[in-house]
């Protein structure tokens, strides 16, 4: 029976490193209103030169409220990557595309505009690599050793405080 390859470790962290600077530069002007509503403008535009199916509504206060808030977050989780990325993270990031994944697929279903899928293909890209095996280690778990905290994640704590 054939083994699907693994990533080395130093490999893997790279991939989750590189998923943290991805996110950032692409979200990090969804975080403040100024530079979400410049960015909508310019998806907006490029949709419609593209003559992409469905729709992107005009932008009002709950659209820039949610979209900074997603911002914020995805750039305060970015940079929790690119400064410590792990294992752990790099699992969870993966949970989180695949969700990310999911919603925008389902939104484009209903009507979204397909810009959003280019997204997506990133998502899923990411996703997928950070789901990948790693030497050493079984099947990716998320969370791993969800029995209870491993010696690595108390050794982390620990050289954290």
């Amino acid at each position: 029976m054939a083994t699907i390859p693994a990533f080395s470790e130093p490999r893997y962290l790279r991939i989750v490193r590189a998923s943290g600077w991805y996110d950032l530069l692409v979200t990090w002007p969804f975080a403040l209103p100024w530079t979400f509503a410049w960015l909508y403008a310019q998806l907006t535009a490029l949709a419609q030169a593209l003559a992409l199916p469905g729709t992107l509504h005009p932008l009002d206060t709950t659209h820039m409220l949610f979209a900074n808030l997603l911002g914020s977050v995805v750039v305060v989780w970015s940079i929790a990557r690119i400064a410590a990325p792990s294992r752990r993270l790099g699992r969870l990031d993966g949970l989180a595309r695949m969700l990310f994944s999911a919603w925008q697929i389902y939104a484009v279903a209903h009507g979204a505009n397909a810009i959003v899928l280019g997204f997506t293909a990133f998502e899923l890209l990411f996703g997928v690599l950070q789901w990948w095996r790693v030497q050493g280690t079984g099947p990716a778990q998320c969370p791993p050793r969800a029995a209870g905290v491993s010696a690595q994640g108390r050794a982390e704590a620990q050289a954290a405080a």
